[in-house]
């Protein structure tokens, strides 16, 4: 069973509480998550993606909203300075519309912050979104509004055996490969919403195997290996954004060196 297989299956639920999951997650396993749920369901991963808040999203959400959870539990408001600790002087001035009532308590908050580091700002706008959505579950503020998936998304489609292109509503190729006997089955290449590619490798009865290469959306590779049942196995080797190579030894999934 895949990933996804077990978050459809609470359809509404598991697909609010995968978005939210999906917002507090760190950037690094964020996409390593967002990549296994590409290759999976491509389709039904665009209609969570288009859902997924950032804290800059916060700030647009009514001023009544933003009171409410500034205002929701001690010791938020400082976290909050923590979040916009950093903003230049013009961005810190847009905050008089945003909270008027809150500003002068959170320019007091700002003054006793000596440093804060880029962990810590990123637990801190993790934590609003959190409660954002706690606030919304309970429907004490209206939050993020939901761009909800149509019902079918939530059942597994069955592909008929041959070729098949996997499309986004844009018409734009998400995967493409065979499937035998409903399973993926030979080469396949996924795409980002772009079109441009995302990853390439062989199916063996529905599971990755082979050599397989994964790129970022600007064409460059970002990891390169072979994988066995699924699993990695053997020597990985991964680039950063910048070029830098990292080489990492995989047996059956398991790090080893």
């Amino acid at each position: 069973m895949g990933m996804l297989d077990r978050i459809k299956r609470r359809q509404i639920d598991g697909f609010k509480d995968f978005v939210i999951n999906m917002e507090t997650t760190g950037g690094a396993k964020r996409g390593q998550i967002f990549t296994a749920g590409v290759l999976e369901d491509p389709i039904y991963m665009n209609w969570i993606m288009k859902n997924i808040k950032t804290f800059d999203d916060f700030l647009q959400i009514s001023t009544e909203d933003i009171e409410k959870v500034l205002t929701n539990q001690d010791q938020i408001l400082p976290l909050f300075a923590k979040c916009v600790f950093d903003f230049p002087q013009d961005k810190l001035l847009e905050l008089e519309t945003v909270i008027p009532r809150l500003l002068s308590r959170l320019k007091d908050e700002l003054s006793f912050i000596k440093e804060v580091t880029s962990l810590e700002r990123e637990g801190a706008r993790y934590y609003i979104l959190k409660l954002v959505r706690k606030l919304q579950t309970e429907e004490r503020i209206y939050g993020f509004p939901w761009n909800l998936p149509p019902q079918e998304l939530y059942y597994p489609k069955v592909y008929k055996d041959g070729v098949q292109k996997i499309s986004f509503d844009t018409g734009i190729v998400a995967a493409e490969g065979e499937y035998i006997k409903g399973k993926r089955t030979g080469f396949w290449r996924h795409n980002y919403e772009t079109g441009s590619i995302l990853a390439e490798g062989d199916y063996i009865d529905g599971l990755k195997n082979n050599v397989w290469v994964f790129y970022y959306s600007n064409g460059n590779i970002k990891a390169q290996g072979k994988y066995r049942g699924d699993l990695k196995n053997g020597l990985w080797k991964e680039w950063s954004r910048s070029g830098e190579l990292t080489e990492t030894e995989y047996n059956e999934g398991v790090k080893v060196s």
